[in-house]
């Protein structure tokens, strides 16, 4: 399918276009990246444009315009990619022309941001689509992930840096760390199986990833808020193998006032919705649980727009384990509900097709000899 394809910068963020030449039907979505170390820089190769995801091109096929951003800033890019994101959505406006609707979609962090946009810009939008999103307040997620990391140095000390002396230098796919996570996990059944059921992560593999991962996400998001937004003195750890020996050997942190009031500024979700949003999980997510997606839901309730939102399921493991084929099925419900007012059947959503193309690089994609795969990669 012909397609015009332009690529700039605008304001110091990387950005793409991407417009059907024949079948465009003036729609566009907007699309929000999920997290990554650094900003996306989107380049021609031997002077052509990288081919889209299978996800985004299943959004071509039915005619919408797709604009993404890749952001000013990497990792929690929460506040710099909206920004980002509304200069492109008008930099595409200005050049291409009003479209008669945009929608928004984005993927993990940036279902968190798709959330955003429909709460704070629901006038510019008709819809959203958050796929395996963060859809609970960015401080519920991430002190839980500290909680789960501070748990883990208990037990094995000294395989990751101190959770307050995290080197710059640190990597969120550094191979090695996550095998060497692996071999202590193994050498400790016990202690793992402890870390593994406050976690709710199956796998010694699965663990060392995510713990890995959320290494570098503390880190950067004591520097993105400035101080340290975590704080588990009011914690009693609750739910594992053995409660007592945990809470007596867990260190305990105090965050900052300010650093913990960024957290919440980017992003706690309102449920204030004036646009229709749905949403998909898989059941089972190591990285972003689809328990959070709960919060989302009693928050709609109680302000009265929960007709407003409705949330999907697909029956797999890992994050953003959604393939192209059903995020095209998910799209068609969406458009027939801001079109037809067609509203989607929350639940189960079928297992159309076999090739998961998760978009974003969380956890890393290669693996040590001989672990299993066990979380959702991205291509």
């Amino acid at each position: 399918m012909p397609v015009r394809t332009e690529i700039g910068e605008l304001d110091g963020a990387s950005f793409r276009i991407d417009v059907p030449e024949q079948n465009w039907n003036h729609g566009l979505v907007i699309y929000y990246h999920g997290y990554e170390s650094k900003p996306i820089v989107y380049a021609l190769v031997d002077g052509k444009p990288r081919p889209l995801s299978h996800i985004l091109q299943e959004i071509l096929n039915r005619g919408y315009a797709v604009a993404q951003s890749g952001y000013s800033a990497g990792g929690w890019a929460v506040e710099s990619a909206f920004k980002d994101t509304e200069e492109v959505r008008k930099y595409f406006n200005k050049k291409y022309g009003d479209p008669k609707e945009t929608l928004a979609m984005g993927h993990s962090m940036g279902g968190l941001l798709t959330v955003m946009t429909l709460e704070r810009s629901p006038q510019k939008y008709s819809g959203g689509l958050a796929l395996c999103g963060v859809l609970a307040p960015t401080d519920l997620v991430m002190q839980r992930a500290f909680a789960n990391r501070v748990a883990f140095d208990a037990f094995f000390p000294g395989v990751l840096p101190q959770v307050d002396r995290i080197p710059a230098t640190f990597m969120m796919n550094d191979l090695p760390v996550i095998a060497n996570v692996q071999k202590a996990l193994d050498a400790k059944p016990d202690s793992a199986a402890l870390i593994r059921s406050l976690a709710d992560i199956h796998t010694n593999r699965g663990l060392a990833d995510v713990l890995v991962f959320n290494t570098f996400v503390i880190e950067d998001l004591r520097l993105k808020t400035g101080g340290n937004p975590f704080d588990n003195r009011n914690l009693i750890y609750t739910g594992t193998t053995d409660d007592y020996d945990l809470n007596t050997q867990v260190k305990r942190y105090a965050a900052d006032g300010k650093a913990v009031r960024y957290m919440n500024d980017y992003y706690t979700p309102t449920g204030a919705l004036k646009r229709k949003l749905l949403a998909v999980h898989t059941t089972y997510d190591p990285l972003v649980p689809a328990s959070t997606v709960a919060y989302y839901d009693d928050a709609t309730r109680r302000l009265g727009t929960g007709d407003l939102f409705v949330q999907k399921y697909v029956n797999r493991d890992g994050h953003c384990n959604i393939t192209a084929e059903q995020t095209g099925e998910v799209f068609d419900e969406l458009t027939s509900w801001v079109h037809q007012n067609r509203r989607p059947e929350p639940g189960l959503l079928g297992e159309s097709g076999s090739e998961t193309t998760p978009p974003q690089k969380v956890p890393p994609t290669p693996q040590p000899k001989p672990p299993p795969k066990n979380i959702g990669k991205p291509e």
